[in-house]
Parts: structure tokens; sequence; C-alpha cells
């Protein structure tokens, strides 16, 4: 007679195992995967905004917009509206889409402004066509691209503001997440020192319209303003060592 054949409970139990153990490879991959992808889409929405910039360079004498000025705020959002369009998702890295009012966390939250616009990325303030009295000193503004050293210097980033002033005198933040605590130099580079992508970088735009990931620590060594130490004291030339850094920054790599 015809014997019917069955999976022996033994034999489930081996399928169950090398299933989850599949599994336990193959979702850490796929999230780096996801990780990934959405890096190189940060990537790109910068290189776009590297576009935007410089046609409105080209239609503006070669100048930035005119910025933070003394007692007021031209802001960059609005004068760029013409060139982007307000799209949305142009304007945030795919790790930082919602605003906190939408469910946005932390760092991986949008800023948004008294108007109503949005984003995840932040100007160098220090990028504008500042007038005489500007904050900070007008002296150290890049008003225009066309400079010596454009690929070391920053103009658009993650970052948990809408601008900022950083400077060599800018501390780390004491925890991944702290924000500025008011407008004042030393404070100016905790919005940008953003663990966003989880590996100890953000990205960034630079003046040569170039787009690159960037070392938390190394943003200490850009070129941020025309005054700017980039052999400052929080810099491998200046000194600095991995026990000076926050806690949460120590595994990250020293520049």
């Amino acid at each position: 007679m015809y014997k019917r054949k069955a999976f022996t409970l033994i034999e489930l139990l081996v399928v169950i195992a090398i299933i989850a153990l599949l599994t336990a490879i193959l979702i850490p991959s796929l999230s780096a995967a996801r990780r990934y992808s959405k890096t190189i889409a940060c990537l790109a929405n910068l290189k776009q905004w590297g576009i935007v910039l410089d046609t409105y360079t080209n239609d503006n004498n070669n100048l930035f917009f005119q910025g933070m000025i003394e007692g007021g705020w031209n802001d960059w959002i609005e004068v760029l509206e013409p060139y982007y369009g307000k799209i949305g998702a142009f304007r945030c890295c795919p790790f930082a889409t919602k605003t906190k009012d939408e469910g946005g966390q932390g760092i991986f939250a949008a800023w948004k402004d008294l108007e109503g616009d949005y984003g995840s990325y932040g100007l160098s303030a220090w990028v504008c066509n500042a007038d005489p009295g500007a904050i900070f000193g007008d002296e150290h503004y890049w008003r225009r691209p066309d400079v010596q050293g454009a690929q070391n210097i920053p103009v658009f980033l993650d970052s948990m503001e809408m601008a900022g002033w950083p400077d060599d005198t800018s501390v780390p933040p004491l925890s991944d997440g702290q924000p500025p605590q008011g407008i004042t130099l030393v404070e100016q580079m905790k919005g940008f020192c953003i663990n966003r992508h989880s590996n100890g970088t953000i990205n960034s735009l630079f003046m040569d319209w170039s787009a690159r990931k960037v070392g938390l620590k190394e943003l200490w060594t850009l070129k941020w303003h025309k005054g700017f130490n980039t052999a400052g004291h929080w810099t491998k030339a200046g000194g600095i060592s991995t026990e000076d850094w926050p806690k949460w920054m120590k595994k990250f790599k020293n520049y």
C-alpha cells in the first residue's frame, strides 16, 4: 500500500532554525543598504542645492544673497524659492523629513520657521554678501563663490538648525542632538555636529558645488569663514586627543 510521507518534528525545527539564521544575517544587511541609499539620496539633494546656488550667483553678479545683517535676517529659504520651487523633499535629508510637529525626533527632525518653511539642511551663515556691521564681523563672510580653497568651504550641511556661524572656538555638543544655547560663536557648531548618518559623519555641500560626507570631528578642519583657524584646538594639528572629546564622540575618527 502507498505510505504517505511527512516532515518530522526535527526536520521542521531544522528548517525554522535555518530561516531564523538567514533572517538574522539578512536583516542587518538590508538595514545597512537602506541607510546607504538614504545617504546617497542626501548627497544628491545637496548637489541640487549646489545647482540652485550656482544659478542664483550667476544671476546676481556672482554674489550670494545678503543674509544676516545688523537687526535682521534675509531668509535664504525664501530668497532662493524662485530657484527651487518650494519642493519639500528637496529641502530634507531622507533621514529627517518630518518636523517635530509631525513626529520627527531629535537629530532626525526637520526644523520649521515662523513662516511654515521647513528643512533638515542648514546653511553656513558665513556664506552671504554681508553688509557692514554684520553679526560677528562682516570681514569674515564669503560674499562670492569664486574663491581659492572653495573645495574646503562648507555651504549646506545636515543640520538641526536653519543656519549657523561655526567658529574654531565653537565647542562640540555634550550629547548627540544638544542644541546651541544662544547665538554665540562658542555654541555655533552644535547644530551641525550630529550623528544623523550613524557612522560619525554628516553630508556637506562645498563652495565648489561638490558634495561629500564629512567626519564630525573633521568639521573643525573646514574653512567656515575667512578667519577660521583650521588647525585650532579641536584638531589633531592643534593637539587635541581622543580623551578631550565628549564621550559620545570619542569613538569617531580624529582629524
